[in-house]
């Protein structure tokens, strides 16, 4: 006996995110459910920083969010950056395309795992490695653990207090940014797996 049934629709290579439409919140999580999907990320409208304080945090943490997963992402980047975005500061993230300069200088400067942080029992390991700056490995002891997990799981951490005084210990080696509004995000992303080997998160091209 032979079942019919109708043909399964195929496999999108890539899944499109509004962020113009859509909850940040929401956005994260559909950035994290491609983990392991084989699928990129695409944004179908050029991003432009310095419009909107909470728009530009969720950039940037959607960016993080896929470094983390090794997830594609196809963005273009409406250029320049504002000046309270340094271009070293983001360039361990999924690069724009597009022949613009900045773009260009991106992704000669990427390469994955540049600038992560990792949990040990009772401290975290931050290791940054970008290029056009120092190498840094900075050790969160354990009294500050609690607060760093904060600030890496929000985008406006409260304006004083611990996480404050961390968020501008973090900003002044270019580990965080601040944005308007009293939004800022912590900028390496969490290590927690390995790609599978010989694995490399291939690079949308210009």
């Amino acid at each position: 006996m032979r079942t019919l049934s109708a043909p399964h629709p195929a496999w999108p290579e890539a899944v499109d995110l509004d962020l113009g439409r859509i909850d940040p919140g929401d956005a994260l999580r559909v950035v994290a459910g491609l983990a392991g999907c084989a699928q990129r990320l695409r944004l179908p409208e050029p991003f432009a920083f310095g419009e909107s304080a909470h728009r530009d945090a969720t950039m940037v943490r959607l960016l993080a969010t896929a470094a983390a997963a090794f997830v594609p992402v196809d963005w273009t980047l409406r250029e320049p950056l504002p000046s309270t975005v340094p271009e070293r500061a983001l360039c361990h993230l999924p690069p724009p395309r597009g022949d613009g300069r900045l773009g260009r200088g991106w992704r000669e400067a990427h390469e994955t795992g540049t600038c992560t942080y990792r949990y040990g029992p009772g401290f975290v390991l931050i290791h940054d490695s970008r290029p056009g700056g120092p190498i840094n490995r900075v050790h969160v002891e354990a009294g500050w653990v609690d607060t760093f997990r904060t600030l890496a799981g929000t985008d406006r951490p409260p304006a004083d207090g611990a996480e404050a005084d961390l968020v501008d210990q973090l900003a002044a080696h270019q580990l965080a940014l601040r944005f308007d509004d009293g939004y800022a995000v912590v900028l390496p992303y969490h290590a927690d797996r390995r790609p599978p080997p010989g694995r490399v998160v291939p690079l949308v091209k210009p």
